[in-house]
């Protein structure tokens, strides 16, 4: 019988990965703050079509709400970036979990032995077999 597991994939922090993911997170910025842009001249479009103060109130509640969510964004991606640079290069970040298959058969150990890969400038280095036994059994 095929079953399908998570397997946890880490990258291994590389001087091209580092300046990779840091010009990543500038053009999220840059994205960002145009975006921040266009919302502040499309709440400017909008205040001029408004008749009652009530209405110009809402207009302005709705822009502000989601100009500030983007500055949290920028301000995330500002603490990200300085995150990166403190890295020691060779350090192993977990960037997610793919699905595998994998065969399982009576009689066969349960849990099965998780999963990594590890991968280091786009190639996979390394795929390793963790055993992540609980004492008792119990969840």
């Amino acid at each position: 019988m095929q079953i399908i597991k998570k397997v946890t994939v880490k990258h291994v922090l590389t001087e091209r990965m580092r300046e990779k993911m840091m010009m990543d997170l500038k053009k999220d910025q840059q994205r960002l703050e145009k975006e921040i842009e266009q919302l502040r001249f499309q709440l400017q479009k909008q205040l001029k079509t408004v008749d009652t103060v009530r209405r110009t109130g809402e207009i302005k509640d709705r822009f502000y709400k989601e100009i500030d969510k983007r500055k949290e964004k920028i301000n995330s991606s500002d603490f990200q970036r300085s995150q990166i640079e403190q890295l020691p290069l060779y350090t192993e970040m977990s960037s997610g979990h793919v699905d595998a298959m994998e065969e399982v058969e009576e009689g066969d150990e349960w849990p099965l032995p998780e999963q990594e890969i590890v991968v280091r400038d786009g190639k996979i280095i390394k795929i390793r077999q963790n055993r992540t036994d609980d004492d008792d059994g119990m969840v």
